[in-house]
């Protein structure tokens, strides 16, 4: 008989794109010139003047995590010395070695149908917004900030 694999359940979505641009955004805004911040901030506000939002649903499959799966065991030992007395009364040191069974957890995912909100306007709006912040930078647009 097989015994099922114990999990911790956690229904949390996995998002790695969402992630990975939050990443990237905060990491190039942090190294932006005040120039540049206030150049994208002005290209952004006329791209979404421009080209607005147009948003529709969109039903996706994307990977949830469900919880955790012990996939094996990595064996710890820790070595502790310790003060203690003989059956004459003499202070001794005692070394002594404890070990134990640390489980080893896999993430575990299931992949499920959601329904997504997506800008069809947004592609246009970024090549927008990319040629806009091209051209302020080379009119030399908030050069004061610098």
């Amino acid at each position: 008989m097989k015994t099922p694999t114990p999990f911790i359940s956690r229904a949390e979505p996995l998002r790695p794109a969402m992630l990975a641009l939050v990443a990237v955004a905060a990491a190039l805004s942090g190294c932006a010139t005040p120039q540049e911040k206030a150049i994208a901030a002005h290209c952004q506000a006329e791209g979404t003047r421009l080209i607005p939002l147009q948003t529709a649903a969109q039903q996706v499959m994307r990977p949830f995590r469900v919880g955790d799966r012990i996939t094996g065991f990595r064996n710890t030992c820790k070595t502790i010395t310790r003060d203690s007395k003989d059956e004459k009364g003499n202070a001794i040191k005692i070394r002594e070695t404890v070990c134990r069974d640390d489980p080893i957890y896999e993430p575990v995912y299931e992949q499920r149908l959601v329904t997504e909100m997506v800008d069809l306007n947004q592609p246009r709006r970024q090549d927008f917004e990319r040629a806009c912040t091209a051209e302020a930078l080379a009119k030399g647009m908030f050069s004061h900030l610098k």
